[in-house]
């Protein structure tokens, strides 16, 4: 079993919520810009170019996510389409250790997701051995 619509589904929730972050992150940056106010020393000058870089340099990273959240929707929606699985039907999934979550879709083909609830976190597996690295 692959579980291959499960991990894009899971992929998505994970995408959009961080998606979600960084579009916040990004307008924070926007809102708080310093503004060139006759400030005469090349310093002053210089570190609003600096700042303008990072901003513009995280415009670029929400961009890509965004494509990255749209390509994760459309692979979604070809899924649902294939099945043809109707626009509104609720389908459950979970992210093993983490939440709950419901998807679909709607008439205009968007996807909906939405955690339903917290799962609680899985025991460790006394076969499995877990090396944690410290220092980094």
């Amino acid at each position: 079993m692959t579980n291959e619509f499960t991990a894009w589904c899971n992929y998505y929730y994970q995408l959009s919520t961080l998606f979600a972050d960084v579009e916040e992150y990004f307008q924070n940056l926007l809102n708080d810009a310093p503004l060139y106010s006759g400030q005469t020393r090349l310093s002053e000058v210089d570190a609003l170019i600096d700042y303008y870089r990072a901003v513009q340099a995280e415009k670029t990273k929400m961009e890509q996510m965004a494509e990255e959240v749209k390509q994760a929707e459309r692979t979604i929606l070809a899924m649902m389409r294939h099945f043809e699985i109707q626009p509104g039907t609720v389908l459950t999934g979970e992210i093993p250790g983490e939440m709950a979550y419901e998807v679909w879709a709607d008439e205009q083909d968007s996807i909906h997701i939405r955690k339903t609830r917290e799962l609680a976190a899985e025991e460790d597996d006394p076969n499995i051995i877990v090396i944690k690295l410290s220092g980094f």
